[in-house]
């Protein structure tokens, strides 16, 4: 025969034990002791824009992401991601980690300026990196990119293996 106060007893205990082996707040919820590895963000788009665009909207937007994700857009137009690959995510983190301390004006200094390649048939790009103290923007017509400067030459290394993740189909204005 079970004795009311020694049950009672046995009781507490075990809900208190339980209450501890499961975690609990002041309001009496669990708490979440996991944690979610932080969501991939835009490391870099490349827009190229110009004699691309001839017969057809196919210039391409290169988006890549932290985690080495690839999207490949057209450019100037609002569908989704007609390409999607990747690319190592020690590429795009070595990367970022070369370009972190890029100094806009003094590498605008260095190489001059930019031309409108777009005016002549050509393809300017314009380029967004997502650095830590906020996105940073070069322009090819303000900004020579100059493939003999290494951050440009960087930029060309980095850019063969995105676009190899894919190409968009041609497409012509009917």
């Amino acid at each position: 025969m079970i004795r009311r106060p020694t049950f009672r007893a046995a009781l507490a205990v075990i809900g208190v034990s339980l209450l501890a082996a499961c975690g609990s707040d002041s309001d009496g919820s669990s708490a979440d002791t996991t944690t979610a590895p932080p969501a991939p963000v835009e490391a870099l788009r490349y827009e190229a824009n110009g004699g691309c665009q001839m017969m057809g909207p196919n210039c391409a937007t290169y988006v890549v992401y932290t985690d080495g994700t690839v999207e490949i857009f057209r450019t100037g137009e609002s569908a989704p991601a007609e390409v999607t690959g990747s690319i190592p995510e020690a590429e795009i983190s070595a990367w970022l980690e070369s370009v972190a301390d890029l100094d806009v004006e003094a590498l605008t200094a260095e190489v001059g300026p930019g031309t409108c390649n777009a005016c002549v048939d050509g393809i300017d790009v314009k380029l967004t990196i997502g650095l830590d103290g906020g996105p940073v923007a070069l322009d090819s017509t303000v900004t020579n990119f100059d493939p003999a400067n290494p951050f440009f030459a960087n930029l060309e290394t980095l850019m063969a293996d995105v676009t190899a993740v894919g190409e968009l189909p041609i497409q012509q204005r009917g």
